[in-house]
């Protein structure tokens, strides 16, 4: 022995004494590694819940864009010449604000061109409320008359000819004329009849209600005429003025001074705060999901963080296709409920909008998750523990709506019964 740690206490023996404790410690890395590699190969873990009635609800997101809902329409009242404008684009007024400033004397003519038409289709609508005195039945009725006569006139005189002809007195041509003459009066005694009936039948249906819907819109044309007093276009609600979406740049469709506008010209929208709208495409899959009275929350960047309610209000029904021939979508409206003061002084027209809607809720369903579902529809199973400590049986199970963390149950489970899966371990990093 003493011999040997001679030897280590030589150089030779200092190098055969570190190869040999290199030769240990990778000997231990080794045996580590794998005690390691044999732990995470271990048996995976038994997971159970208690089913239980609860409710089960499914979102789906969606990009959108807030437009006007509640609109009140700006429109020229007659042909004229923007004279001013007392508002901007984007700018919120009050019912009553003046809006647009239009040329005096361009107003003043299309006041009066609204008085004559207004006179006139009063005039045409009395005529036809009293048709019946009017003159075309009366006429009708004088022609019906002559006729009448003419026609007793002839029938007198031919009794008087067949009389005569009877006795040798006047020859047969006389007696054939004044037939001919009485089958003309015949003919033009029905026609004058025929007249009388269309006459009055004319004041009785359609052209008497023509009549009647013709005065009221030009009542109505007046009405708005002379409320633009002075050439002033005021707003007839309070909301934001906004564009008209007619398409084309924005430049060429906003007004200025000196600019024409024609008589029913759209020249802006006021959107209200109180019913404003937001539109998203979707596309075909999506249709299945989304279905008009579905509860919606908005939000936005721009929202200040405010979260808006709302309801799918309606979805297109003829498809966009996309030029080129791509995917085809359809527009689909949600009406956001009325806004709070402080959403209200946020939200802005043609902001983008972060749609989640519910696309579908059961308020007392049955869940499991998704890694207690072995198979797929319609031979989807789970394993059941009737009781704790015992063996697990195989359940058949009607599938409904899969979400991202439940599976809906229809059929084949209670609530109370505890249902059982495995969860592999984690695997090594």
């Amino acid at each position: 022995m003493a011999h040997f740690f001679e030897r280590l206490g030589s150089r030779s023996g200092r190098r055969l004494l570190f190869a040999g404790l290199t030769v240990i410690v990778i000997g231990l890395f080794a045996l580590g590694l794998t005690r390691k590699g044999g732990a995470d190969a271990g048996p995976a873990t038994e997971q159970s819940m208690v089913v239980a009635r609860a409710p089960f609800v499914l979102f789906s997101n969606f990009a959108g864009r807030i437009v006007p809902g509640e609109r009140f329409d700006v429109t020229a009242p007659f042909d004229a010449r923007v004279e001013r404008l007392r508002v901007a684009y984007g700018d919120r007024v009050e019912a009553g604000q003046p809006l647009i400033e239009l040329n005096f004397g361009d107003a003043r003519r299309g006041r009066a061109q609204a008085e004559i038409a207004l006179l006139r289709a009063e005039s045409d609508s009395e005529r036809m409320r009293n048709w019946e005195q009017g003159p075309e039945v009366s006429r009708a009725e004088r022609a019906v008359e002559a006729a009448e006569a003419d026609l007793s006139d002839t029938q007198s005189k031919l009794d008087e000819t067949r009389s005569l002809l009877d006795r040798g007195l006047v020859p047969r041509s006389e007696h054939d004329a004044l037939m001919q003459q009485r089958r003309q009066r015949q003919a033009a005694l029905v026609a004058a009849r025929d007249d009388l009936k269309r006459a009055i039948a004319r004041g009785q249906n359609g052209e008497r209600r023509i009549a009647l819907l013709q005065r009221e819109m030009a009542h109505d044309q007046y009405v708005e005429t002379t409320g633009v007093s002075g050439g002033i276009i005021r707003a007839a609600g309070t909301g934001v003025l906004v564009r008209p979406d007619e398409g084309g740049a924005a430049e060429q469709r906003a007004l200025h001074a000196g600019a024409r506008v024609a008589e029913g010209q759209l020249l802006g929208v006021i959107a209200s705060t109180t019913g404003l709208d937001v539109i998203f495409k979707l596309d075909e899959a999506d249709l299945a999901l989304v279905k008009a009275g579905q509860k919606a929350m908005v939000s936005g960047p721009g929202f200040g963080g405010s979260v808006l309610a709302g309801m799918v209000s309606s979805i297109g029904g003829e498809a966009e296709t996309a030029a080129g021939g791509g995917k085809a979508t359809f527009e689909a409206r949600i009406r956001l409920d009325p806004l709070s003061e402080p959403a209200a002084r946020e939200v802005r027209i043609g902001m983008t909008a972060n749609i989640v809607i519910m696309t579908y809720e059961n308020r007392d369903a049955i869940t499991v998750p998704p890694q207690a579902v072995l198979g797929g529809a319609p031979q989807a199973h789970v394993l059941v523990r009737a009781r704790s400590g015992s063996a697990s049986e195989r359940r058949a199970v009607t599938i409904g709506k899969v979400g991202p963390s439940a599976v809906e149950i229809l059929s084949g489970l209670r609530a109370g019964e505890t249902v059982v899966w495995a969860v592999a371990p984690p695997q090594a990093p």
